[in-house]
């Protein structure tokens, strides 16, 4: 599928793109968080590791259609904050940062501890495991169940943990960290969603998920 952006501020509005634009919609949802802002990263170089390194920045307005348009196609790399305005979140993640990384082994082991995690590639090389709740939850609980997923896992040194925050202060302007979202790049880029170890298509990632997200569920079923 070819997605076309109108530009940063457009709109999405042509109908024969019509389905385009719902799995924008839907993976916009996905990837709900702060909304007065979000983060792009612009790469400017790539070590032999795969570490790829450049400029993260913060833009301070709401997101578009076209906004995760651009993301999509390839234009400009979109990275959500996952607390929002009231301090809660519909998702977090484990940031593994190691290079190289066994995706099929860590999807492996995720499998064997019946974890709900989806896995994805991250922009250098690592691994993005996000955990997707049917319901919001405080940024604080989500943050300590990733920290200890992330034990579980073994990864407790060498991950990030998002969301970062667990409260905002709005009046002083905090917009907290944000992770740069997979399928920048669709067609063609390294991040991306695994479906038995192999490569998974933006479009049957977001089918998978497409139930506010199949996967998801409460913290209290853990």
């Amino acid at each position: 599928t070819k997605f076309r952006s109108s530009g940063a501020g457009g709109s999405f509005l042509p109908p024969h793109f019509s389905m385009e634009a719902e799995l924008i919609k839907r993976f916009a949802r996905l990837f709900r968080g702060l909304d007065k802002a979000y983060g792009t990263f612009d790469i400017t170089e790539k070590a032999a590791n795969g570490k790829a390194t450049g400029k993260a920045r913060i833009v301070r307005e709401p997101r578009t259609t076209a906004t995760f348009s651009a993301h999509l196609i390839g234009e400009q790399s979109v990275g959500i904050v996952p607390i929002n305005e009231q301090n809660q979140c519909w998702w977090g993640a484990i940031d593994i940062d190691m290079y190289p990384l066994d995706h099929t082994q860590l999807i492996e082991r995720i499998k064997k501890l019946k974890l709900p995690l989806i896995v994805c590639r991250s922009k250098s090389g690592g691994g993005h495991l996000y955990l997707f709740l049917k319901e919001p939850v405080n940024a604080d609980l989500l943050q300590n169940k990733l920290r200890e997923i992330a034990g579980e896992l073994g990864y407790a040194d060498t991950t990030e943990i998002f969301p970062k925050q667990i409260k905002l202060v709005l009046e002083r302007g905090d917009t907290g960290n944000f992770l740069n979202l997979p399928y920048y790049d669709h067609e063609n880029g390294l991040r991306y969603g695994f479906k038995e170890a192999k490569r998974q298509l933006y479009q049957s990632f977001l089918m998978r998920l497409k139930n506010q997200p199949s996967p998801g569920r409460t913290l209290k079923t853990f």
